[in-house]
């Protein structure tokens, strides 16, 4: 049997106190009451709060309140009189069967009157006429003002329940027998009207026990520290233990006896806030010890559980309280006045029903707002149905592609771009405007589907993923809407920082959205970027998180608790807001709180397949399009209307963008023949010129910027320098959004370290971008000591094997410099490979050094052999050249600095002049220069490769080199074996 049904056995009621529709339509109540006894239940604002304001439970009754009232105070009364009227409705047979004795449930007058006893008193006979319940209780404040106003209204017949400290115990107890007596002499009948007086307790101990802690500092006596541990969360029980000694010395009484005869219902005594604040004591420390006759023991479900699951029933209540007196007059001794401790308590209480109060009230408010929205933006609601539609007639006709994807993003796309946005269909490349990337590419159909819809596209809709289409299954720049190639997930935050950092520099106050998947966000580079846009304060970002719950494989990894994204977010210094993603009130409301300074994520919970029963929320739909039965079964239940919503074009105030070129004549480049000077350095020194002639010019460096040399920029033009952090995906996506804002973004990092970042390098050569320069330093062993953690031996084959890059690889200062210049006027992307140590000078300081070029530094009629190098080799060929010489071996000496694309005419025609080619370079053997040369060349003559294999170790970097047989003497050795 329930323990708490055995409670009833001793005399003492069992309510709850958490009044919700919830528990009404899912069968708590009536189960607590059928197997516990339940027989009260108790309304709470905090309770109301979290179930109207922040759930969809009371969402139907709240469009139905705001046909009726736009007062939000007069809607939370509608629904609270709805759910007290079927709570007691419920607990109607219990108030029966009791005769009146119990059954009861309470609804609160607003705390706000609990200083005006006229102004209660209203607002209790509003509530009693509206309920229109016998078993109702009135909940008022027990102040001086709310102890007056009990006595009238319950002379008037008005069942009340008082919130009370000790010290107004008696006085409230009194007014009740007032109230009696007077309806007694005025001939009313006693036993229609009842009262309880609630009596808070762990509110109370935890007050005493921060008394008592400083008393346990180890500064103090040992006696005292001893009696005040002693007391540790006694002092509620003893205080209630006297509060009930009263009570019966009262019952006791010739005038309450007289009044009992007559009908009267003693006014029970409820022990509330009964559960444990404090962990280390026991969960049931306020049930056990005040079982007894004529009292309710109001419990939240926790509490009410436990003393289910282990209680002890028995009665602990008598009219005895010695040991209760003791207790407070122990505490009386360590100047603890128990007095003035309720008394604060009973001033405080009041505030701690008017905060859930209005909590309650402003949730509720903005619940009714987007509630509000939803029903005057219906044609939204339509709009998401129809590009729900479109996408599944798309990817039928394709017969592939991701419609589950799209599906539960369509509400947020019609919120997008047929109301928030400001944007401009007619202006594909307009700035001025708010923008949108697409991160989780897959879902592009629904983004074509907006895109047409909005009149910004004429493509033939059912063209997609064709070949002489420009709707591919994941965005790229073929469509003009679509900034940077996407569908690499993970990539399009850092892209769209980027944005948010062009956008600064020429003073647009425009928002970014970013619209990604959940499964998405378990990629570093997700939070690589939402670092770095709270770092640097991007204000306008706005990621939205379209958490579906759904991967590919199986559910995403936190389902739809949408608080474990949000809460990653917040921790890196985020706004962030989770919303229902299919409510279109919540939707607008949280864009429009984007409006305020960011970065913002909305976090919102989707169904993956949404709009479609044999889709929603089922496994196994991803990247699957529907056949012709299933698009048609699909596009019924959908229903979409033609609806149509003008996009009328808006744009943001931005200041007047320059479009910077590369300035007529040369860059001045000042070096000695023979000086001793780094690549790296001199790439610095070129980059902190051109920053004075090219406004668009932004440096972003991975925490190397004293490495890699541009320290000096960043002193120069710090509004144009960023400090990327150790970030270097983030670093190499943003600099894709500063290149696809029209920015010219050089990024700058260990060659080694690019590695991290070759998916998006991979991606940006999808992108079409005008200029992106992207500099490696320390490149090569030639590093050193640092080890092979530290040298980029893979990076000329990683930007080689993509599309449409430039590789270019200086040995000197000065053709570090001028390479830096032509790659600012190179378009796409141009990779810069710079050494560690200082080289000396070869070129004269006017010396050209275009694109597709390469140096001849030494060349004869006799030349047996060509050495073929790029920078730092450059060299140690040199070096081999002339010992070569003195032995009588004549070789050609080819600076191929292009890498990518090669000087083919040059190297063809030494391949037919010479005996062969000796391609050395301080790189892997695979994938660099030396397969390069051969490509072109090797049908011509033959082509020998020294170049880097093993693993390489720390040493000097002539160790390495001579190890690695880069070293002059080794070039040397390899020729005359080639030779003979």
């Amino acid at each position: 049997m329930s323990r708490l049904l055995t409670l009833k056995d001793h005399g003492q009621s069992f309510w709850l106190d958490n009044l919700s529709r919830g528990l009404i339509e899912d069968g708590t109540l009536m189960r607590r009451m059928r197997t516990q006894g339940l027989s009260g239940i108790t309304s709470n604002p905090a309770i109301f709060e979290k179930a109207m304001a922040g759930s969809g439970q009371y969402d139907e009754r709240i469009r139905a309140a705001l046909t009726k009232s736009d007062d939000v105070e007069a809607i939370y009364e509608r629904l609270a009189i709805a759910d007290v009227q079927e709570a007691c409705d419920l607990l109607l047979p219990v108030y029966e069967e009791t005769h009146t004795a119990d059954g009861y449930v309470s609804l609160e007058v607003s705390p706000h009157l609990a200083h005006d006893a006229e102004a209660t008193m209203r607002g209790a006979r509003k509530l009693w006429q509206a309920v229109s319940r016998r078993n109702l209780y009135i909940k008022i404040p027990g102040t001086r003002a709310g102890i007056a106003a009990t006595e009238t209204l319950l002379y008037e017949g008005i069942n009340i329940t008082l919130l009370f400290g000790i010290d107004a115990y008696r006085e409230t107890l009194q007014a009740y027998m007032r109230a009696m007596e007077e309806r007694l002499r005025d001939g009313l009948d006693l036993r229609s009207v009842s009262s309880v007086a609630s009596f808070f307790l762990s509110r109370i101990d935890v007050a005493v026990d921060r008394e008592l802690r400083h008393r346990i500092d180890p500064g103090v006596s040992e006696t005292l520290r001893d009696q005040a541990e002693s007391l540790l969360g006694q002092a509620a029980v003893a205080n209630a233990r006297l509060v009930y000694a009263d009570f019966c010395e009262v019952l006791a009484g010739h005038r309450w006896r007289h009044l009992a005869d007559e009908g009267a219902h003693p006014q029970r005594i409820v022990w509330a806030s009964t559960g444990t604040k404090d962990p280390d004591y026991s969960d049931v420390m306020y049930i056990e010890p005040l079982i007894g006759p004529q009292t309710v023991s109001t419990m939240p479900d926790k509490t009410a559980d436990a003393f289910d699951a282990h209680g002890r029933v028995e009665r602990t209540l008598t009219d005895d309280a010695a040991d209760a007196a003791t207790i407070l007059s122990r505490l009386a001794d360590l100047d603890i006045d128990l007095g003035a401790v309720t008394e604060q308590l009973v001033a405080e209480g009041v505030q701690k029903f008017i905060d859930p109060y209005d909590a309650l009230l402003q949730g509720l408010e903005a619940r009714c707002k987007r509630l509000r929205r939803s029903a005057a933006h219906e044609p939204l609601a339509a709009m998401a149905d129809k590009l729900r539609a479109k996408t599944i007639r798309m990817t039928t006709a394709a017969g592939s592609g991701h419609p589950t994807s799209c599906l539960s993003c369509a509400e947020i796309l019609a919120a997008l771009f047929f109301e928030e946005m400001r944007w401009d269909p007619a202006s594909p490349k307009a700035r001025d405007v708010d923008r949108f990337l697409l991160s989780k590419g897959h879902a592009a159909p629904i983004l074509w589907a907006a895109l047409s819809e909005a009149g910004a596209i004429d493509s033939d809709l059912l063209s997609l993923r064709q070949l002489d289409s420009d709707l591919q299954g994941h965005p790229t720049p073929e469509n003009p809407w679509v900034p940077v190639a996407t569908g690499s997930l993970g990539q399009g935050l850092a892209v769209v920082n980027g944005m948010a950092l062009a956008n600064r520099l020429d003073g647009i106050r425009a928002r970014l959205f970013c619209l990604l998947g959940d499964g998405e966000c378990s990629e570093g580079s997700v939070w690589e970027a939402a670092q770095f846009a709270a770092d640097q304060h991007l204000d306008g970002v706005v990621a939205i998180v379209d958490a579906n719950g759904l991967e590919q494989s199986g559910p995403a990894p936190y389902g739809h608790d949408t608080s474990v994204i949000a809460g990653r977010f917040k921790a890196f210094g985020w706004r962030t807001l989770e919303i229902d993603g299919h409510d279109l009130g919540d939707i607008l409301t949280a864009l429009e709180q984007t409006r305020d300074a960011g970065p913002t994520a909305i976090i919102a919970r989707t169904v993956k397949g949404q709009g479609v029963s044999f889709l929603a929320g089922a496994h196994g739909w991803h990247g699957k399009a529907l056949d012709a039965e299933q698009c048609a079964a699909a596009l019924a239940e959908i229903k979409a209307a033609d609806v149509r919503i003008a996009v009328e074009p808006r744009h943001v105030v931005a200041a007047q963008v320059r479009d910077t070129r590369l300035p007529p004549g040369r860059m001045s480049v000042d070096y000695a023949h023979g000086d001793e000077v780094a690549t790296r350095s001199a790439f610095g020194s070129a980059l902190a010129k051109l920053g004075e002639t090219l406004d668009d010019l932004v440096v972003l460096d991975g925490d190397v910027k004293g490495s890699t040399k541009t320290a000096s920029f960043a002193d120069r033009f710090p509004e144009r320098f960023v400090a990327a952090e150790i970030a270097e995906q983030n670093m190499l996506g943003a600099a894709m959004g500063l290149a696809a804002s029209g920015k010219r973004p050089c990024v700058a990092t260990f060659a080694a370290f690019l590695t991290r970042a070759h998916d998006f390098m991979r991606m940006a050569s999808y992108s079409r971008l005008e200029h992106l320069v992207i500099c490696g330093s320390h490149a090569g062993v030639s590093i050193g000591e640092d080890g092979p953690s530290q040298m980029g031996l893979e990076d000329i084959a990683m930007l080689r094997a993509l599309d449409a890059t430039t590789v270019l690889y200086p040995c000197d200062a000065v053709s570090a410099e001028r390479l830096t210049e032509t790659a600012f006027g190179t378009p796409g992307i141009v990779y810069l490979r710079t050494t560690r140590g200082k080289t000396p000078v070869l070129y004269a300081a006017e010396e050209g050094f275009p694109v597709g070029g390469s140096k001849t530094l030494a060349e004869s009629e006799q030349d047996v052999l060509t050495l073929v190098a790029a920078g730092i080799t450059v060299h140690t060929a040199l070096e081999a050249h002339a010992h070569l010489r003195e032995r009588g071996l004549r070789t050609r000496v080819i600076d191929a600095y292009s890498v990518k694309p090669l000087d083919v005419e040059t190297l063809q025609r030494a391949a037919r002049e010479t005996s062969g080619l000796l391609v050395i370079e301080d790189h892997h053997r695979a994938g660099g220069l030396g397969e390069a040369v051969a490509a072109q060349v090797g049908r011509l003559g033959r082509v020998f490769h020294l170049g880097v294999s093993g693993e390489p170790h720390s040493a000097t970097p002539e160790a390495l080199r001579e190890r690695h047989r880069l070293s002059s003497q080794a070039i040397e050795q390899q020729a005359l074996a080639l030779a003979a």
